[in-house]
């Protein structure tokens, strides 16, 4: 740019900048304003209480509960104007339409100064999704009164730190490759980052698409779960009157990847959104009718050296053993139910009327559903108010007598029994994970489950849950869903199109979308993790060091080297020592003893700096080096050794090590075969 364009960005950047300040002078006089009259009315009603009726005090307890309520939106919007005073935007795009030119500043918030154009525009706002999808030339955006035709003339991006402009240049791209590589080259914190910078075109596709249910397959690294997140607060910032932080879930695979997620809404100017486990959710279903669960680490370390555990686990998993269990209940459920009269004092129910509606009236419901719709019948026929919940599940308890059987367990290992398994419970007395959802399914089908009141659902790793889990997801969550995942980094069974396809349709989606480019790794790590799946994900032209692909004569040579090598990685924020099994990071752990600040990581635990870990806790992270210990050809040569590998060397950012004492297979000698 010229000096005089220079100049005007300056103006323009200091006055959204007084404007800014001034916002932050006068809601601060408001919140001021506010606490003060809080304090009146607390004060008031506390020394006025015991002159006060039920109906005054609730109505002072309301009046309180509003005033505070008013207080955290300003100190929400006071929090915000802060934030934005420091980088008040990151984009420009000068569109051009009806013969009108209106520049259009793209930001993290929004900010309005009385004129028709705001001085930013929030990121989420309509016209400013012709940023991320739109090079100079024609384009268009949709507004609450339709389609926006027109030119972008211009396109400029800024890097705005503390107030002050460090570099601001006109682009043609959507996002120019200079501050995409600026922020990919960045190390990994503790903490997911918003991406609302670098934002790519496929990815602001799903953001702002308007399917209620989204189906996302993406490899590792294309910022599957970024887009989750920045769909949710796009979604948030659409529908703010009737939608809010509270009536989201993310069903996440742990604790640690909850709490690395956790700082991006915030970041963005909202609220975190509620986050739940499918073990959580499951107890929370089947508490009080069966044991406690095993916990998914424990069966994934089983499977890798048990390989008749791995085929029933495969087998659980799978599309025929969902259809078979489907077909055993409808016949089971239906065969086993045997009606008998009832009597309510004046009001006899006959065995037939039962059966009738049982067999014949409510055929195509589930017994859950039946069940339910036979007792309303009932207490129908008995002139009762329809209100009264322990009538009903009375009548309820009294019609589940007429099976055969009830409890889960007894009907689950009939079911096995009736397809050449055995129902059998871990060492520890616990249900095997594999068994947890075809147990729920079961309930679900016969019980019910209990609705959550949830207005959107976000599923992370959807490669790690059954068929038989969604079918369950659909009648506890009847919301918008947006589902995302990679079949390559599936660790307990195997996957194809096939199944994508399948679970796409349970869900009802339209259609799967899917993300083919890497951002995460650099160029060298990312072709290196193509060879061990032999697949062809796009990465983008970031280069670093070669994968260091390190023979060890023995375990102790092995830990010393490690120990040298995390030693002198003092650039890095994060490094993660990423092993097969939770037996073999607790073995690693002991071995790599003399390294400072090592972590051993559980699934209950925030990221820290050097940690070890089984590869089914890093899924969705990443960490800027990542060291994967005593890969050999024994432990990695089957289909699911190397999605076992694939995930655990894709979480690297910068820098990939690999350590070996042993003949290994040729994809990791880098020979393209």
């Amino acid at each position: 740019m010229d000096e005089l364009e220079q100049k005007k960005e300056l103006e323009y950047l200091n006055k959204t900048i007084s404007v800014l300040n001034e916002k932050i002078v006068d809601t601060q006089k408001k919140i001021n304003d506010l606490n003060i009259e809080f304090e009146k009315i607390k004060s008031y009603y506390s020394e006025q209480y015991y002159f006060l009726d039920d109906e005054e005090i609730l109505a002072g307890g309301d009046e309180m509960d509003k005033e505070e309520s008013l207080i955290n939106e300003e100190l929400r919007r006071l929090t915000n104007y802060r934030k934005q005073c420091l980088s008040p935007y990151f984009g420009k795009i000068d569109f051009l339409s009806n013969g009108q030119k209106n520049s259009y500043y793209i930001g993290i918030f929004n900010l309005t100064n009385g004129g028709k154009v705001p001085l930013v525009c929030d990121w989420r706002a309509p016209v400013s999704s012709m940023y991320y999808d739109y090079e100079i030339g024609k384009a268009s955006y949709i507004a609450p009164k339709g389609i926006v035709d027109g030119e972008i003339t211009n396109k400029r991006q800024f890097k705005i730190k503390d107030s002050k402009l460090e570099y601001c240049f006109d682009s043609s791209l959507t996002i120019n490759d200079d501050i995409l590589q600026e922020e990919l080259s960045k190390n990994a914190s503790n903490k997911m980052k918003n991406i609302v910078t670098t934002i790519q075109r496929e990815q602001n596709k799903i953001i702002r698409e308007e399917s209620n249910i989204i189906f996302v397959q993406g490899v590792a690294g294309s910022g599957k779960t970024s887009i989750a997140l920045h769909r949710v607060a796009y979604l948030l910032y659409k529908y703010r009157k009737g939608f809010s932080s509270s009536d989201i879930l993310i069903i996440s695979p742990n604790y640690a990847f909850s709490d690395y997620i956790s700082a991006v809404l915030p970041s963005l100017g909202e609220e975190n959104i509620l986050s739940q486990t499918f073990a959580e959710l499951a107890k929370e279903e089947l508490a009080d009718l069966v044991p406690s669960f095993e916990v998914r680490e424990n069966m994934l370390d089983e499977i890798t050296a048990d390989t008749k555990r791995l085929n029933e686990v495969a087998y659980k998993n799978c599309l025929d053993f969902a259809e078979s269990l489907k077909k055993y209940l409808k016949t089971y459920l239906n065969l086993s139910f045997k009606p008998k009269d009832l009597t309510f004092g004046d009001v006899k129910i006959t065995a037939k009327e039962i059966d009738d509606l049982y067999n014949k009236k409510y055929i195509e419901k589930t017994p859950a559903v039946r069940i339910n719709w036979i007792a309303d019948y009932i207490i129908d026929k008995m002139d009762i108010d329809k209100a009264v919940d322990d009538i009903s599940a009375r009548i309820k308890r009294i019609l589940y007598t007429m099976f055969d059987k009830v409890s889960l367990l007894d009907v689950y290992s009939d079911f096995l029994n009736n397809i050449g398994l055995k129902f059998s419970l871990t060492a520890e007395n616990t249900i095997k994970y594999e068994d947890i959802a075809p147990i729920l399914y079961i309930k679900h089908y016969m019980l019910g489950l209990n609705k959550r009141n949830v207005k959107y659902l976000v599923v992370d790793e959807y490669q790690d849950h059954s068929i038989l889990f969604y079918e369950i997801l659909n009648d506890i969550f009847d919301c918008p869903k947006c589902v995302l995942g990679d079949i390559n980094q599936c660790i307990e069974k195997i996957m194809s199109t096939d199944d994508e396809m399948a679970y796409a349709k349970v869900l009802g989606a339209k259609e799967i979308l899917t993300l083919e480019k890497t951002y995460r790794s650099t160029y060298e790590i990312t072709n290196f993790c193509n060879k061990i799946k032999g697949i062809n994900s796009n990465p983008v032209q970031r280069h670093g060091k070669q994968v260091v692909v390190k023979c060890c004569e023995n375990i102790e040579n092995e830990a010393k080297f490690i120990e040298n090598v995390v030693k002198n990685a003092k650039k890095y924020d994060t490094i993660a020592i990423i092993c097969k099994t939770t037996h073999e990071a607790e073995e690693y752990y002991e071995y790599l003893g003399n390294i400072d600040d090592l972590v051993l990581m559980n699934q209950n635990m925030p990221l820290s700096h050097i940690m070890i870990m089984p590869v089914s806790m890093c899924k969705g992270l990443e960490f800027d080096m990542v060291v994967v210990p005593n890969v050999s050809s024994k432990k990695y040569n089957t289909f699911l050794d190397k999605n076992f590998l694939y995930t655990a060397c894709t979480r690297a950012l910068h820098e990939l090590i690999i350590t070996y004492n042993e003949n290994i297979t040729d994809f990791i000698k880098g020979e393209n075969k």
